[in-house]
């Protein structure tokens, strides 16, 4: 009788312990927050000697990892974008950049985020008009090359999603992009770009609409 009460009680206790297991694999793994691409953006600045040149990117995609035991909450992300879609608004010029940027080998760039720090503010309850301040820090891949990027951005909740905005600066000899020099016309090695990628958050996680 008692072995047969536990030969019954142990398939219960493994498949509790089985249970367990796996919702603490999917806790540690956290939640995965799509990119919202019409709330986010990035241009970025080409400084020359003759004048300095506005640029965009068209075509991006990417998610962030929701950790809720984490300060702040997203330590890491990844974002894809898609070369041949960056723009200078001039037909010519985004001829060129793209023969630059090898787009046909090298389609596309990422930048995987690998680390947050708050600096200032509380996360919290951060909003647009008391945005918290972060250092953030991760790898930059550009013409199939790794480099590491880091610098400050801003963040706060916006109704259902998480905003994250700032600049930073990309020294493109660091991923092996030659200097561009044509007659009179020098391309600085430094491109300053500005970002704002919005993220959708858990249900549990949005600010209620006012």
């Amino acid at each position: 009788m008692c072995l047969r009460l536990q030969n019954m009680i142990n398939p219960r206790l493994a498949a509790s312990a089985s249970l367990l297991a796996y919702l603490a694999g999917v806790a540690a793994q956290g939640e995965t927050l799509p990119l919202d691409p019409k709330g986010s953006s990035l241009t970025f600045i080409g400084e020359s000697f003759l004048h300095n040149f506005h640029g965009e990117a068209k075509e991006f995609s990417g998610n962030a990892e929701f950790e809720r035991d984490a300060v702040p909450p997203i330590q890491k992300a990844t974002l894809h974008f898609k070369t041949a879609a960056l723009t200078t608004f001039h037909q010519q010029r985004d001829q060129n950049m793209r023969g630059w940027l090898n787009i046909k080998v090298h389609p596309e760039a990422t930048f995987q985020l690998e680390g947050v720090k708050v600096l200032t503010g509380d996360y919290k309850t951060a909003s647009p008009a008391q945005p918290a301040k972060f250092a953030v820090s991760g790898t930059l891949t550009l013409n199939g090359v790794k480099q590491p990027l880091s610098g400050t951005a801003q963040g706060w909740r916006e109704n259902d999603r998480v905003i994250v905005a700032g600049e930073i600066t990309v020294d493109t000899l660091k991923h092996g992009l030659p200097q561009i020099r044509e007659a009179v016309l020098t391309v600085g090695r430094n491109v300053k770009t500005a970002f704002r990628f919005s993220f959708v958050l858990p249900p549990d996680y949005a600010v209620s609409k006012p």
